[in-house]
């Protein structure tokens, strides 16, 4: 074989795992397989010369699950064919970018190609912690110039008690699995933080993080004992290191302009700077490199900016949070609606109940699940001040902001017993500059109250930036803003209840963060959070006790889970025929359990009232309002209840005799009657006259 074999065996927390390359992909520049158990993922990098107009890293990453890995065919009835990466998929790609793109060269500018495929999937082991690590080796392995090794790896909390997870697990957390982090890094710093909390005290959060430094030893070592095994590739690239002689003369050309652009903080000074810079050095360099150039010397201003002055672009100190307010009820025929603004980043939220058919359907390679609360992010042009097409789906990171605020609300949804409903939440974002993603988890929180979904706490949020010094030292900056995201290191996102956390993500542009570093920005988000959610209470502090005149209204019934057939009937026939005659709309649970829901209370009687007689005991000396479903000549059959009769017999219809039962009853007329008794086969005895006694005796 012209490729070399190599495989490296191995265990981690008794699990069989391994890494291996020269198999499969024999035209990548680097391919790696990787298993533990019987999962599978493989791993291919390839890059290609990065083009000279380019001012940033190309790097793009595909996590791609196919429904074969689990033994599943996709459950559309029109496509079987995987087209198109779900949300999910998505989500672990940038989770995987995350994770390594701060180890790359600033200077790179190659283009490269890193895609993931589930090959096998068990349903026990974490494809993702997987994929992480074998994304690293498959980094080393080319000639890319990748700052490695790092390993992912998951922590989890089950009875108190903190571990590492390396089973496959549902995102979602709750009550019994109160923790889902998953953590990129190289046993030393954090390069990619995930996280999932259920109310989680930050002191077991950051015990948790440090669990996870400690867990990565074990993968780095295996990564570097597979890396030996290896013929090691030259990592020569094309530097586009902005020219220093460059450098000094843009700076001298533009002087205090520089530091003036920068607090000024509005786009057309920069866009006209830069015209200016173009004119001035035209032919000398290119566009590019200018621009490049440009926004070097606003890094630097404003890093020095931060260290002499110890003040920010936009003149706050390093713990203050920019002007926020919040309102509710601005839209008149939605069920709720919430706007938090936070100085010009500001996010509308729209709340929309539905009934639980309403709930969205996910079919990926673990089977099919329904999704009964999502929170969805929109981020059009104009929130940015911007020109531009829009986009016809939302980009990968309005996915990635939209599950963030997701997640930020999942612990204080209400459980489907308690409210038996499908959320679904819009956060349109209005103005961005700065952490519009944790603006979305407040403005949610904020129209679910006003909605009337009983949610047990207000979520807040906020975002830190990181200025880090060459001498090692370093500024925490609470409330980042643009221009801190754009030229500082770090972007750290928190959300939580005054009481505990419930969501955080990390990226950073230095590397990795170190604990140090870490437990600052945790006691800086915790101290801005109960800031942040004060200033909600003040608008909303408890779920209205109404639901809008325009949501649906609820009814829930119980009948017997012998009755569920004769409910929906052959083919859904009965339910349809119900729905249609009283406008509500129906859905049965496995266990009996029936919710009707419709605008109109008039509806919901009416299919209340049937779904009750279904349900229906009959009881002795009980008196029944029933149709006469069938006339005989000893009597007629009344339907006191679907699929519940009994007989009337002549002597039981008036005193006196009765000659013709078609005297006194037609087929489809309502009558009451009363159960006289009921024999050991079921069958009913009931009397019309005597119900008619007993409605004189009550009057």
């Amino acid at each position: 074989m012209l490729f070399k074999h190599k495989v490296h065996e191995f265990e981690i927390d008794g699990r069989k795992c391994s890494f291996e390359t020269g198999k499969l992909a024999l035209k990548s520049e680097s391919a790696v397989i990787a298993k533990m158990g019987d999962t599978v993922v493989e791993v291919n990098v390839n890059t290609s010369p990065g083009r000279q107009d380019s001012d940033y890293f190309p790097m793009s990453v595909e996590y791609v699950e196919r429904f074969y890995a689990s033994g599943k065919i996709s459950g559309s009835r029109f496509v079987k064919i995987e087209r198109f990466p779900s949300d999910d998929a998505i989500l672990k790609a940038r989770m995987i970018d995350r994770a390594l793109r701060s180890r790359f060269p600033d200077d790179y500018r190659d283009e490269l190609s890193l895609i993931v495929t589930v090959l096998s999937y068990d349903e026990e082991n974490d494809p993702l912690v997987l994929a992480i690590n074998a994304a690293s080796i498959a980094l080393m392995n080319s000639t890319a110039p990748f700052d490695g090794p790092i390993a992912g790896v998951r922590i989890g909390m089950k009875e108190g008690k903190i571990k590492a997870e390396y089973s496959a697990s549902e995102d979602d957390v709750n009550e019994e699995n109160k923790l889902n982090y998953i953590l990129g890094g190289d046993e030393k710093v954090f390069t990619m933080i995930d996280a999932s909390c259920y109310e989680v005290e930050e002191e077991k959060v950051l015990k948790a993080m440090e669990m996870g430094l400690s867990e990565m030893k074990e993968w780095i070592t295996q990564q570097n004992t597979f890396l030996k095994m290896l013929d090691k590739k030259e990592k020569e690239y094309t530097s586009f290191k902005p020219d220093e002689e460059m450098l000094k003369e843009i700076s001298e050309f533009l002087g205090e302009r520089i530091l003036k652009n920068l607090l000024a903080g509005e786009k057309n000074l920069h866009e006209e700077t830069k015209e200016d810079i173009f004119k001035q050095f035209e032919g000398k360099y290119s566009k590019s490199q200018m621009s490049d150039g440009y926004d070097k010397l606003l890094k630097k201003s404003m890093r020095k900016y931060v260290l002499e002055e110890k003040k920010r672009a936009d003149g706050r100190g390093f713990d203050d949070i920019r002007e926020m307010e919040g309102e509710i009820d601005l839209l008149p025929r939605v069920h709720g609606s919430g706007l938090f603004t936070r100085g010009v980043t500001q996010v509308l939220s729209i709340a929309t109940l539905g009934p639980l058919s309403d709930a969205k359907l996910i079919d990926d390679m673990l089977g099919e699940k329904e999704k009964r609360y999502m929170h969805y992010y929109n981020d059009l042009p104009y929130a940015y001040g911007d020109v531009q097409r829009v986009r016809l789906s939302p980009s990968r990171r309005a996915i990635g902001h939209g599950m963030l605020a997701e997640k930020a609300l999942i612990p204080v949804i209400p459980s489907e017993a308690e409210f038996p409903y499908t959320i679904l939440v819009m956060s349109e974002v209005q103005g961005e500059n700065g952490s519009s993603s944790m603006a979305s988890a407040c403005g949610s929180s904020l129209a679910l109250m006003a909605a009337g979904v009983p949610i047990r706490k207000l979520v807040g949020g906020i975002a830190c930036g990181l200025v880090k010094h060459e001498d090692g030292k370093f500024d925490v900056l609470t409330d980042m803003q643009g221009v801190e995201d754009f030229y500082g290191d770090m972007d750290f996102k928190v959300t939580g209840t005054k009481d505990g956390v419930t969501a955080v993500q990390m990226d950073n542009k230095i590397g990795g963060l170190t604990m140090e570093i870490v437990k600052v920005a945790f006691a800086k988000c915790k101290d801005a959070r109960v800031k942040v959610i004060d200033i909600m209470e003040k608008v909303i502090n408890e779920p209205k006790g109404t639901l809008s005149e325009y949501a649906p209204k609820v009814a829930r019934a119980e009948i017997p889970v012998d009755k569920i057939g004769e409910l929906i009937g052959p083919g859904g026939k009965n339910i349809r025929e119900l729905t249609e005659k009283t406008g509500a709309e129906i859905t049965v649970e496995e266990d009996g359990t029936v919710n009707i829901y419709s605008s109109k209370q008039e509806s919901i009687d009416m299919a209340l009232e049937y779904v009750k007689r279904l349900g229906m005991v009959p009881e002795i000396g009980e008196i029944y309002e029933g149709k006469v479903d069938a006339i005989m000549e000893y009597g007629a059959f009344i339907e006191i209840a679907p699929g519940i009769s009994g007989l009337v017999h002549v002597s039981e219809i008036k005193d006196g005799f009765v000659k013709d039962v078609h005297e006194h009853l037609k087929e489809g007329d309502t009558v009451k009657v009363k159960l006289l008794s009921k024999d050991r086969g079921g069958k009913l005895k009931l009397s019309i006259k005597q119900a008619q006694e007993n409605t004189s005796e009550s009057v």
